[in-house]
């Protein structure tokens, strides 16, 4: 099958993007976001393009992702409500790391103020994580320990690069 790699880029990207929107998996980079979003529907537009009989030119492929990479943008452009970033690391996994529990802000798009939330974030890889919301006044101090430690936009930006 020849475009069989068309085919499993699509299924992987429409995946992550429905985990994204009804799971606690979160992209944590707006550009990763945005790549994932235009994959999987450049990727759909195509499929579909293929199997009505269309498409088979790269000159009408390389305009639907165009066409698609505009309409993402402009998507992205007037629906993005900002990434949620860590202010405070208020408790770290003692038995992993990578858990952790953060105090987050997002900026609110149309208001002049922040969204709060507190939420235990499990990092998957650089730019996946799988978050829920957490408790601290029911946190077990075995398993966890308080580090308080704030983070400036500077730390951030570098683990994004």
């Amino acid at each position: 099958m020849k475009h069989l790699p068309i085919y499993v880029l699509f299924v992987i990207t429409a995946l992550l993007v429905v985990l994204n929107r009804y799971t606690s998996l979160y992209i944590s980079d707006y550009r990763v976001h945005f790549l994932v979003l235009f994959l999987a529907v450049a990727t759909f537009v195509v499929v579909i393009g293929h199997r009505f009989g269309k498409l088979k030119t790269t000159k009408s492929i390389a305009i639907v992702f165009v066409v698609v990479g505009i309409a993402c943008f402009l998507k992205a452009y007037l629906s993005w409500g900002g990434d949620w970033k860590t202010q405070t690391i208020l408790y770290e996994n003692i038995a992993n790391s990578s858990k952790t529990i953060n105090y987050q802000l997002r900026g609110d798009r149309f208001s002049f103020g922040y969204k709060k939330r507190v939420v235990e974030v499990n990092k998957l890889l650089p730019t996946f994580e799988w978050t829920t919301n957490a408790d601290t006044l029911s946190i077990d101090k075995t398993q966890w320990k308080k580090v308080n430690k704030e983070i400036n936009e500077m730390e951030i930006n570098k683990f994004h690069e």
